[in-house]
């Protein structure tokens, strides 16, 4: 599998976002705001939409956040994927915080599987697994400095999440690109 560029995953999602920044704010407030309505069963199927409509706009083709929809074209794998790799985020959790950490790149490996066509979501799983296993140490990194960004947005009254949230998601989408090896990862757009 392939290793992991935090500079280059960074300066990506950075580029996507900075490319097409109402779409992606638009897209992440659907992601959220319908995931935490249906107490977070939908956001698997969201994300993996979401995680489609990237790889279209990587391709220049047209992009709408509506896309975001596209991932309930899977949602058996979608919503099984997310839910079996977040529990076993909770399971590393509850063990000590840092399995829980090294582990929490799982759910956008998996799902990122499921975006690129895996109709099994066990096997997206064993997969994601499979592409985490030899970056765990840089994996982890990459989630913290998403998750900074993310909680920064947070710190300016709950509304600069707006504009950092999407980032996040971004930044994890690219994760996963990276070390999934596709050779379709666009780094400069």
């Amino acid at each position: 599998m392939a290793t992991l560029n935090i500079g280059d995953c960074l300066g990506a999602a950075w580029a996507q976002y900075r490319k097409n920044m109402l779409t992606h704010i638009v897209a992440t407030v659907l992601v959220t705001a319908i995931g935490n309505l249906f107490f977070g069963l939908l956001t698997g199927p969201l994300l993996v939409g979401y995680m489609r409509m990237m790889r279209a706009e990587e391709a220049g083709q047209p992009v709408s956040f509506t896309d975001v929809f596209r991932g309930f074209d899977d949602f058996g794998p979608a919503l099984l994927a997310a839910l079996l790799a977040g529990i076993l985020v909770a399971v590393g959790f509850c063990f000590c915080v840092l399995p829980g950490l090294l582990l929490l790149p799982l759910v956008p490996l998996a799902l990122h599987e499921v975006a690129d066509g895996e109709k099994d979501a066990i096997q997206a799983i064993k997969t994601a697994w499979g592409q985490l296993r030899p970056n765990l140490f840089m994996a982890l990194i990459c989630s913290f400095l998403i998750s900074v960004f993310a909680g920064i947005g947070a710190l300016l009254c709950g509304v600069g999440v707006l504009l950092t949230l999407p980032l996040a998601y971004l930044g994890a989408y690219h994760m996963a690109r990276q070390m999934s090896g596709d050779p379709r990862v666009v780094i400069a757009l």
